[in-house]
């Protein structure tokens, strides 16, 4: 047995000095394109103008934001109001943190459909894809979304597909609440209860599993991976009710930041709670509507306009009250005030945010070469 053994190796050493094609297909076939199929002239070209490309959107995000940040201080500045550093600062904090339970269920989605984000590299993909919403049509952010969280473990498609899957349950569920308190605390306005209810059904009607894998077998999302199909459907009734919880409370901490922001023009709004309905129903239908305009950049305009238009009673209150007895200005200037700072402070709050993330990745990579030396 031993020389039979001996004499076949003896045999086969020859033919092994030259591969086989079919001695290990996978090694082969996966060592092919790193040997012959990317030429070293082309590959330095191709890195080139992706990274031209996304200096050039860097650069043109950049632009627009600070354009718009000047419009809306030269704007702000014509009024008489009485900024409050403190309420600004709460503002932009209520504002960012409204977005940790969206961030929360994009990953957890991802996740279910068998990818595995990190923490950090999720949440930082979140917040910096919100700039994207500032180009026409908004689908940047689910280009820089899904590019910065792809890894090895999550794919892009996957991680596109759940952008899509929780921005729209995030718009369906503020559409569902504020048509529901409308309906409920504003019957007069019966008028954007019925609107907030059909966008809730717009929105809504794809989000429900059936049709939602339906939708994506139709535009054969994942048509190379066989597999993915089937993961599909882990977005089930019970994710969807886990979104709208998640998601709910983002439309609270947007009412929260509309409330700081309405006490950061020195106008005494008192404790947030007696008018949180009102505050959180300004906010879902504001942005909501600014969503449906696919056309404006971040909703800019229209969001503006539909915050003021309701928010226009709520100041016809507060100056009643004797807090409030020195303000002469009129409630539909106080409305339009609010609008545009709570325009400002969202921007400025969403590019500190991306700063903070590239800086604490930077300070830990160069603390990591530290300890490496």
């Amino acid at each position: 047995m031993t020389r039979a053994t001996a004499n076949a190796e003896t045999t086969v050493s020859p033919s092994s000095a030259t591969p086989a094609p079919s001695a290990n297909p996978s090694k082969s076939t996966n060592s092919a394109p790193f040997s012959s199929s990317a030429p070293p002239t082309r590959s330095p070209w191709k890195k080139r103008l992706v990274a031209t490309a996304k200096f050039l959107l860097f650069a043109l995000i950049v632009a627009w934001i600070a354009d718009r940040l000047a419009k809306d201080w030269t704007e702000i500045s014509r009024y008489d109001w009485r900024p409050r550093p403190g309420w600004l600062l709460a503002s932009g904090l209520f504002y960012l943190a409204a977005y940790v339970p969206s961030a929360f269920f994009w990953r957890l989605s991802i996740r279910w459909l068998g990818g595995a984000p990190g923490v950090f590299s999720a949440f930082k993909a979140f917040y910096v894809s919100q700039l994207g919403k500032y180009v026409p049509g908004k689908a940047l952010v689910v280009v820089i979304r899904s590019a910065l969280v792809a890894n090895a473990n999550t794919k892009a498609s996957v991680a596109a597909v759940c952008v899509f899957y929780e921005t729209l349950t995030m718009m369906a569920t503020g559409a569902l609440l504020s048509a529901l308190i409308v309906a409920v605390y504003f019957r007069e306005h019966w008028l954007y209860s019925a609107l907030a209810l059909s966008t809730a059904a717009c929105v809504g009607l794809p989000l429900l599993p059936p049709i939602f894998v339906r939708i994506l077998s139709i535009l054969r999302v994942g048509k190379n991976d066989p597999t993915l199909q089937e993961r599909f459907r882990a977005l089930t009734w019970r994710s969807l009710f886990v979104g709208v919880g998640l998601t709910s409370v983002l439309w609270l901490f947007f009412g929260l930041s509309l409330w700081a922001a309405i006490g950061s023009i020195g106008v005494a709004v008192g404790s947030f709670w007696p008018s949180a309905h009102l505050l959180v129903a300004a906010s879902a239908l504001a942005v909501v509507f600014g969503f449906a305009v696919a056309v404006a950049p971040g909703g800019l305009g229209v969001r503006e306009a539909a915050l003021t238009i309701l928010l226009i009673p709520f100041f016809e209150t507060l100056l009643q009250t004797p807090e409030n007895a020195t303000f002469t200005t009129s409630a539909e200037t106080l409305a339009t005030i609010v609008a545009l700072v709570q325009r400002l402070v969202s921007i400025v709050a969403e590019v500190a945010a991306v700063v903070a993330f590239y800086a604490v990745e930077l300070t830990v990579h160069a603390v990591g070469r530290l300890c490496r030396r």
